[in-house]
């Protein structure tokens, strides 16, 4: 298992998609972001050299589904497209995931971590390493998320703030559930806070101050939610801090 080769021949994979696509770029350029935060991840955990290029090799190939979906359907949502997560081990099955990992066990592992990346929750009867390498994924990947929300654009949303939503996240939880609009999906976002595991993770995201810009920008793009929209802030600042020092 070499990084450095696979990510060539990820490189060579997704070279027959449209670069000329923002949202290919995108994904591309995402893929070996999450690929280095697993990494750091995983060097904070104090695994073995085996179990970091494990964690790096998850982060490269977790959206590998996502391109075949952009060329098809034009977009990353999954509820009216296809579940980009299964897609993606169906096409590494059919690429050859032997290109890039030889031992079937870890070829398992990684397949595993790449289904669980963006599910609601991490599913029950898994084993301790595969409960392991899912939380990475997942934290590594919000992490970017949110690195990439704090340069996209926000829209204006003049819809009043989902209430269901709100009263969910000011009581520290996520909800999947009620998405309708723009601010509804920003309002999401926010929580995936909620939805971290690592004490590193949290210490990163509170330096990069990656969530506090993302929420200002929803703000200052939504000031009749304004009051609302702090409160969610400032309660997501505590949780941050409480949780850096629990994990």
């Amino acid at each position: 298992m070499d990084i450095e080769e696979a990510k060539k021949i990820f490189k060579k994979y997704v070279d027959k998609y449209d670069f000329d696509n923002d949202k290919i770029k995108l994904k591309y350029e995402h893929s070996l972001r999450v690929s280095k935060l697993c990494k750091e991840i995983a060097k904070h955990l104090n695994l073995s050299e085996q179990d970091v290029e494990i964690a790096e090799m998850i982060g490269l190939l977790h959206d590998f589904g996502r391109f075949e979906q952009i060329k098809i359907y034009d977009t990353f949502d999954d509820r009216i497209s296809v579940d980009h997560a299964v897609l993606g081990v169906q096409l590494l099955e059919e690429f050859g995931i032997d290109k890039f990992i030889k031992d079937e066990e870890i070829q398992k592992l990684v397949k595993k971590a790449i289904l669980l990346h963006n599910k609601t929750f991490i599913e029950d009867n898994l084993t301790e390493r595969e409960i392991l390498f899912a939380k990475i994924i997942r934290d590594a990947d919000k992490i970017d998320i949110y690195y990439i929300w704090t340069n996209l654009e926000i829209k204006t949303v003049n819809a009043k703030l989902n209430g269901k939503i709100y009263h969910r996240l000011i009581k520290c939880k996520i909800d999947y559930e009620e998405r309708k609009n723009d601010l509804d999906f920003y309002l999401l976002l926010m929580g995936l806070v909620y939805d971290i595991n690592f004490e590193w993770s949290y210490k990163y995201l509170d330096d990069k101050k990656y969530i506090n810009i993302f929420i200002d920008r929803v703000i200052n793009k939504n000031k009749k939610n304004y009051f609302k929209l702090n409160r969610i802030k400032g309660v997501i600042k505590k949780y941050m801090k409480k949780r850096e020092k629990l994990c």
